[in-house]
C-alpha cells in the first residue's frame, strides 16, 4: 500500500485453520464474518461490512467470539492445528494503550462470568488460576499487571487455566536477514502476523511484520498436551477482547490470503472511516 494509505482502529486479518490429525480432517477457514457461524457475548457484534468487533472503545467491557461448533478429537495424539492471524493494536485517541487480546481454546463459550480489564475477559478473581477453568490462550498484552507477573507491557504469553503465563516473551520476530530477533511494538498501529501451530504436544507462536514471511525460529516454543485441559476431547475456538481505563479498538475483520490485494483490504477500511474512530495509522 502507498505511504499515503492509512489504517484506522484495531483491525485483524485472520487466517485460521483446525485440522484433525487423524485420516480424516477437519478444518475451518474464514472468508469473512458475514456468513460466519459465530457465538458473540459482551459488546462483540458483527459489523454490516463483515468485520468482528470485540470492543467498542468504552471502558470496562470485554467481547467475545467463538465458532458455535466445537472442534473434537479422538485422542491426545490426534490433536493438531495451525492458526495464522494479522493483528493491528490501536490505541483509543486520547489513551495511551489498552489490554490486549487473546486466541483461546477453551471447553465452553460461555466467558461471560470473566472480568474485563487486565483478566482480558478470560477469568475473575475466583477462576483465575483454577484447573477446572479448562482454558488456554495465547495472549497478546499490552499493559503490565504485576499480579500476574507480566514481564512488560509489550510481550506474548501462554496460558493455561490463568493468565500468569506458563511461558512468555517480550514481542518480537527472527529476521532471517538479521539473524536474530527484532523487537515488535505490540500498539504501534503497524499491522502484526501471529502464527500459532500444535502438533506432537508442542505449542509455537511465531510473530512478523505484515510483509514478513513466517520466521524459521518461533518466537515462543512449549512443551504442553492440550488435552489435558480439556477431558472431554472438545475444544471451542475463539478470541476475547477487553477494555479498562485503558482502551484499544478491537476489530477482527477475517480470512485474509496473503496474496489477498492491497486494494481490497483499503475498500474495507474506506467502509470504516465513517465509525467515530479520529486517528490514523500508516499501514506500511
Amino acid at each position: 500500500m502507498a505511504p499515503g494509505s492509512h489504517l484506522i482502529l484495531m483491525i485483524f486479518f485472520v487466517h485460521l485453520i483446525f485440522i484433525s490429525s487423524q485420516q480424516e480432517e477437519t478444518g475451518f477457514i474464514y472468508n469473512g464474518f458475514g456468513q460466519a457461524d459465530l457465538s458473540t457475548d459482551g459488546v462483540a457484534k458483527i459489523l454490516p461490512e463483515g468485520q468482528l468487533q470485540l470492543t467498542d472503545g468504552s471502558g470496562q467491557k470485554m467481547g467475545h467470539a467463538f465458532l458455535k461448533k466445537p472442534f473434537e478429537f479422538t485422542s491426545p495424539e490426534s490433536l493438531s492445528f495451525s492458526t495464522h492471524f494479522v493483528c493491528a493494536l490501536v490505541p483509543k485517541p486520547g489513551f495511551i494503550g489498552g489490554h490486549g487480546i487473546a486466541f483461546v481454546l477453551s471447553a465452553s463459550m460461555d466467558l461471560t462470568h470473566a472480568d474485563a480489564t487486565q483478566f482480558l475477559g478470560l477469568f475473575n478473581i475466583s477462576t483465575q488460576g483454577s484447573s477446572s477453568s479448562h482454558l488456554v490462550a495465547v495472549e497478546l498484552d499490552t499493559a503490565l499487571s504485576a499480579e500476574f507477573d507480566d514481564i512488560n507491557a509489550n510481550h506474548v504469553g501462554i496460558d493455561v487455566n490463568g493468565l500468569i503465563s506458563i511461558a512468555s516473551t517480550p514481542a518480537s520476530y527472527f529476521s532471517e536477514i538479521k539473524g536474530k530477533n527484532e523487537s515488535i511494538s505490540l500498539l504501534s498501529g503497524a499491522p502484526v502476523q501471529v502464527w500459532v501451530d500444535y502438533g506432537g504436544n508442542v505449542l509455537n507462536v511465531s510473530l512478523a511484520p505484515h510483509k514478513i514471511q513466517k520466521p524459521s525460529q518461533p518466537l515462543l516454543s512449549r512443551s504442553l498436551n492440550l488435552s489435558e485441559s480439556f477431558p472431554d476431547r472438545m475444544i471451542y475456538l475463539g478470541f476475547s477482547g477487553a477494555t479498562g481505563t485503558l482502551i484499544s479498538y478491537q476489530y477482527i475483520l477475517g480470512h485474509c490470503r496473503p496474496w489477498m490485494s492491497l486494494s481490497f483490504l483499503e475498500s474495507l477500511l474506506i467502509k470504516l472511516k465513517t465509525r467515530d474512530h479520529q486517528r490514523c495509522l500508516l499501514f506500511c
